[in-house]
């Protein structure tokens, strides 16, 4: 009988993660790609991310120049980090016309090769995270890379929000769930106002 292990540690970046076939002992090993996975619930929309990563790549307190966002919905009462994760089908990968953009084809997770970027910034505006920037001041684009396995923003988040792990697909839902509650309580509490009951 196979069994299927699984290596949880998110010490390994991202493209370096292969599936591997052992036939030690009748076991199968796969190791599963780790990723940003980010609870909506927990964010608190402190910054502190965005000011670790700009820190950690730039050298000084930027959030401009961070690889995530962090998008505040004041009338919601929401805030939503954007990270860059594995998208359903990246669309920076398909618009790059000298594929600089390319996906790892296991962990589904898209990576810059900066020697063949032409900076023509269809990626920016395809990002559907809106989480890949031109750097005007260097001329360059800024995409995260998951800090080589040991990302900034995950190890100096204080509530959990955002976390280093293997793929989860309860982020997303969590995401438009959250959302979808707030918008169905305004829609709720617009109808109390204008028909005076509820």
């Amino acid at each position: 009988m196979i069994q299927t292990l699984i290596n949880r540690t998110g010490g390994i970046h991202a493209k370096d993660f292969r599936v591997v076939m052992c036939d030690i002992v009748g076991h199968e090993v796969v190791y599963l790609p780790s990723q940003l996975i980010v609870d909506f619930n927990k964010c608190t929309g402190c910054r502190i991310c965005e000011l670790a990563c700009s820190a950690k790549h730039e050298g000084k307190f930027q959030p401009s120049l961070a690889r995530l966002k962090i998008v505040r919905y004041d009338d919601l009462g929401l805030d939503i980090p954007n990270v860059c994760g594995p998208c359903e089908t990246a669309p920076c990968v398909d618009i790059c016309p000298v594929f600089a953009m390319r996906r790892d084809p296991i962990t589904k997770m898209t990576f810059l090769d900066e020697d063949k970027c032409i900076l023509c910034k269809s990626c920016v505006g395809a990002c559907v995270n809106g989480v890949i920037l031109l750097d005007t001041v260097k001329m360059r684009i800024i995409k995260c890379d998951h800090c080589g396995g040991d990302p900034e923003c995950a190890r100096v988040c204080p509530t959990g929000a955002i976390t280093y792990g293997p793929d989860s697909s309860s982020a997303t839902v969590d995401k438009h769930g959250k959302i979808m509650s707030y918008l169905k309580e305004i829609e709720r509490t617009d109808k109390v106002y204008s028909t005076g009951a509820e």
